[in-house]
């Protein structure tokens, strides 16, 4: 039989290891003064007594408050440092590198303030003085507004999302209510009083029975199946049924669905032509199985990305590589066309592995800084030459 895909991955355990969020390196800090911890000193001192004062009368007004003109924010140095759409508008110490002075000078277009008359030239020097000492801000211009986010860089804030966290041991609550009847329990009681909420009413066994089933099968149970469960009363009944449920095909079949869906997994190539995929089966088969025998998640992650690196004698692991070719692919492409589509497959692999296994829609940073996800350009580029020695292509296998 065919497999759709085989992945020559130098080692996913390359690890997708994680590294998948790499830090960037900055680059180096331009030269400093030698006395620029003494200026900024004096530098934050004007600031507070004139230069914020100044900078929010004439500046914040369209830089920082409601809008922000030509993406250029006073409300934050590091807005101010950042720049708009015409480039750096301060270089600390550097007055001269410093557009901000030409446009309040009137001596470059659009002169600032904005239809307003140029400011009087005490001011000016006031603001190139400050500029000279290093251009510092002991707070935010206007409160509560934080410097915008440099997507470029991984911050530590970034690093300090819940998601990003490893996995910890925690002790359960401790809780006095008869509903508990395991750890998970304990922090739903938990959670219910704080919010003064009152768990709902156990369900009666002839509920229970039919909600296992549509649960875990995806079907009701047929009469005599329900008048079996209904009629065990022991403790463990419940338990038991659970067991029964899990060890049928059935549910490998009910929940391999939504993973197939995660996997955007199709038996056809979509475009246009939309020839069947040869194979395609496989990878669905080998999805049921691992629900079906309960395979390490760990084992599961590493098959569909690198199997038949890690266990190329194995079928079912290069069956699981065909997670990777499970998206739409052109069948009929011209000379022309290779090079997009070969980054457009490529794409596609490291996108569904960013959405299924880190829940991250690591996507959006092919063509720019992700806005919201911590992930840089060239963070995605670093992580998609994983994928560069990918080759796709069908290998005759024998699945038993």
């Amino acid at each position: 039989m065919h497999i759709s895909v085989r992945n020559s991955l130098s080692l996913l355990s390359t690890a997708l290891g994680f590294a998948l969020i790499a830090p960037l390196y900055a680059a180096p800090p331009s030269e400093l003064p030698a006395d620029h911890a003494e200026r900024m000193t004096r530098g934050l001192t004007l600031y507070k007594e004139q230069v914020a004062g100044l900078l929010k009368k004439h500046c914040v007004k369209c830089h920082g408050g409601d809008k922000v003109q030509g993406d250029l924010d006073f409300a934050t140095r590091e807005g101010l440092l950042k720049g708009g759409t015409n480039g750096p508008a301060v270089v600390p110490f550097q007055p001269s590198k410093s557009y901000l002075l030409t446009l309040i000078k009137h001596e470059d277009e659009p002169a600032m303030p904005d239809n307003q008359p140029k400011l009087a030239d005490k001011d000016i020097a006031t603001i190139e003085r400050w500029i000279e000492l290093g251009a510092p801000y002991d707070e935010p211009l206007i409160a509560g507004k934080k410097p915008p986010r440099d997507a470029s860089k991984v911050s530590a804030e970034d690093r300090s999302w819940w998601s990003f966290q490893p996995l910890a041991r925690v002790t359960p609550p401790a809780v006095n209510s008869t509903r508990t009847q395991n750890a998970i329990d304990q922090f739903i009681v938990e959670a219910a009083a704080k919010k003064n909420l009152t768990l709902a009413p156990a369900a009666e066994r002839r509920q229970l029975v039919r909600r296992l089933y549509l649960d875990l099968l995806g079907i009701p149970p047929t009469p005599a199946e329900m008048a079996d469960g209904v009629a065990d009363s022991s403790p463990q009944a419940t338990a038991k049924l659970i067991d029964q449920l899990l060890a049928r095909p059935e549910y490998g079949e009910r929940w391999a669905r939504h993973w197939l869906d995660v996997a955007r997994f199709a038996e056809s190539a979509g475009f246009e032509q939309d020839y069947d995929r040869p194979g395609a089966w496989a990878y669905r088969d080998f999805v049921i199985r691992a629900l079906n025998e309960d395979m390490p998640f760990d084992q599961f992650v590493r098959w569909q990305i690198a199997g038949d690196e890690l266990a190329p004698e194995n079928p079912w692991a290069l069956a699981a590589t065909g997670f990777l070719g499970a998206g739409v692919f052109p069948t009929q492409i011209t000379a022309n066309e290779v090079e997009r589509t070969r980054y457009d497959a490529l794409d596609d692999m490291l996108s569904t592995t960013g959405s299924a296994f880190l829940g991250l829609t690591i996507g959006c940073a092919r063509c720019h800084d992700h806005k919201f996800d911590p992930i840089p350009t060239r963070d995605y580029y670093r992580m998609l030459s994983i994928f560069t020695t990918t080759v796709r292509s069908n290998i005759e296998v024998e699945l038993n």
